[in-house]
């Protein structure tokens, strides 16, 4: 038991023995029951046994929680908020080399373009889940779904086809991944929102008078049919056709720090903040217009439309361009490589030697759309017409792409409209279909999605709302594949100080950073864990360049810390490697 423990319980027993009723009862004076206290005179005031020492200022003292090191205190790759990371032989903390099946979430969001409403599908049922109107009105003309390393997914709203001619509508909106991460906008103490398959009920569907959303699920719109000076852009509109996440992590932890969404007639790109949706900043691409976007395993943002833009997002975004190839779908692999597909044909060119130009390889398609890669090199390109082609990329750019196998799960026609294709969190590819050649007209039923086995290419189908025309990263697995392999690994302590205040004073920890890896070490601290959750993180020290030793952690010291939160972020530059983190221990002062 703890001294406080034992201090608590003193004052109980003593309580008890020196206790006097002021209670009159017939019969009896106010002192019969305690015979310390002489008949009808006041008791005497009991005996402190603490000397009067308050038991809870207790001295200044300090301890030491520990974590790892031994099979009876294990580090937990699935604590709260930690992601793409395993335990080794030893125990230590890694990241997850056999790919991200623990990390990516287990859905892929496709939107229904002339139905306005965007479905939430769970890749390992095949079942519709939930479904979420993207607009007010239900009626914006959602296309690209990026999701972020978070889960969470951000659809533009062409506001261009099917009907929907109001430029006004151009914008994007959020939805939430999980249920955690929604809002109580009405405070009534639980999460309204629509869990199911096909038509929207009335209660959710998002009128076009109401500012939000019903579902409390979607979290924020943000208008995008205005351009820098705040005019509203004629004609088509700004038509926002282009869109992915970033694998930055914000101050507060969030995974995908910002989204950046491509206006095809204006000819930008915009970073916007993924909390709240607004615009930070408008980044010119004048020799492009933005149709699709995907980001490397360097965090650069790579556009295309007309021609290729490369956007060097850490050297105050920079703007390169290159000629395209083959232009229509664009996509990135683990190695750094860019790939697009259009025609007949698909090619993939590789910045870190740019003068070899592009690699093309004529598939046997008709009319490439969209393309992606799983970590093997996999390629898998939807064709309007003739369904899905697997073709072997694992060869270095220069060696040569092979055309495996074509699934045609709608059969081969104009009306297939095969479109975009998104790589779940197994690695299995899907392909959307929208099941009409006429992208002014809507048609009722017409909505398929098809997961593809690529062992033995049998497939199951999920139908979803009228007319879906889906691109970009639609599961956030390319996110994961392409970009830098990275795990996130939170340990939470807390120490025995409280009702005072707790300082903490050092971290330990062992560290391995082979050739080619670095390891981020940040904290934040709090008096719950509630607050804990939405607190700053402190600056981060990365090991290396930095040496490996003691941390004092970097937090606010002067409010309750009683919890005590450790990042670390592991980091390599190739999917084989990986830094280690083992047998954390952080010492603290109470009082």
């Amino acid at each position: 038991m703890s001294v406080r423990s034992l201090f608590a319980l003193s004052l109980v027993l003593s309580a008890a023995s020196f206790s006097c009723s002021s209670i009159n009862t017939e019969g009896s004076s106010p002192n019969s029951n305690n015979p310390a206290c002489l008949p009808d005179l006041p008791c005497p005031p009991p005996v402190d046994p603490n000397g009067g020492v308050d038991p809870y200022n207790i001295p200044t003292r300090s301890g030491t929680t520990t974590a790892g090191g031994s099979s009876m205190n294990p580090l937990d790759p699935k604590s709260p908020g930690s992601t793409g990371v395993t335990t080794d032989p030893s125990g230590a903390i890694a990241l997850d080399l056999a790919g991200f099946k623990n990390a990516g979430a287990p859905y892929i969001w496709v939107a229904n373009s002339a139905e306005g409403t965007e479905s939430k599908i769970d890749v390992n049922t095949n079942l519709e889940v939930a479904r979420y109107c993207t607009y007010r009105g239900c009626n914006g003309d959602p296309s690209r779904s990026t999701v972020s390393l978070q889960g969470d997914v951000v659809v533009a709203n062409r506001a261009n086809y099917y009907g929907i001619s109001f430029p006004n509508r151009a914008s994007a909106v959020k939805i939430a991944g999980d249920k955690s991460r929604c809002v109580d906008r009405n405070g009534n103490g639980k999460i309204d929102t629509f869990e199911g398959a096909g038509p929207i009920p009335a209660a959710y569907i998002w009128q076009a008078n109401q500012q939000d959303s019903p579902d409390e699920c979607v979290l924020w719109l943000t208008d995008l049919s205005k351009d820098a000076a705040g005019n509203a852009v004629g004609g088509a509109g700004t038509l926002p056709r282009a869109a992915t996440f970033d694998s930055t992590i914000g101050a507060d932890g969030t995974l995908s720090n910002y989204v950046y969404i491509g206006l095809y007639n204006t000819r930008e790109v915009l970073r916007m903040d993924a909390k709240t949706g607004a615009i930070v900043k408008r980044i010119p691409v004048p020799t492009t217009a933005p149709y699709g976007m995907v980001g490397d395993k360097d965090g650069n943002l790579w556009v295309r439309g007309g021609s290729l833009v490369k956007i060097d997002v850490k050297n105050n975004d920079t703007v390169s361009s290159y000629s395209e190839a083959c232009g229509y779908g664009i996509s990135a692999d683990a190695r750094g490589y860019i790939y697009q597909a259009g025609g007949g044909c698909v090619a993939r060119f590789d910045p870190a030697n740019p003068a070899k130009g592009w690699e093309v390889l004529n598939y046997g398609g008709g009319s490439g759309r969209g393309l992606a890669l799983d970590s093997k090199f996999n390629l898998y390109v939807a064709d309007t017409s003739n369904g899905i082609y697997h073709i072997d990329a694992s060869q270095p750019h220069g060696m040569g792409m092979t055309t495996k196998r074509l699934v045609s799960p709608r059969g081969v026609s104009v009306e297939s409209y095969y479109l975009g294709i998104g790589i779940d969190k197994n690695e299995q590819p899907w392909v959307v279909s929208t099941g009409a050649s006429n992208l002014g007209t809507r048609v009722p039923g017409s909505g398929r999605v098809y997961h593809i086995n690529p062992v033995d290419y049998t497939f199951a189908t999920v139908q979803t709302g009228d007319n879906p025309y889906t691109y970009s990263d639609m599961t956030g697995a390319q996110l994961r594949i392409a970009g830098a392999p990275f795990g996130i690994y939170r340990h939470t302590f807390k120490s025995d100080c409280a009702p005072q205040k707790t300082t903490w004073t050092e971290v330990t920890y062992d560290l391995v950073t082979p050739a080619g890896t670095s390891v981020d070490i940040s904290a934040r601290g709090a008096g719950d864990l509630t607050s804990l959750n939405t607190a700053i993180f402190g600056p981060a020290t990365t090991i290396p360049p930095a040496v490996a030793g003691p941390l004092k952690p970097s937090i606010n010291e002067g409010v309750d810390n009683t919890y005590l939160q450790l990042q670390f972020k592991l980091n390599a530059n190739a999917p084989t490697i990986t830094p280690t983190v083992n047998n954390l221990q952080a010492k603290y002062i109470c009082g």
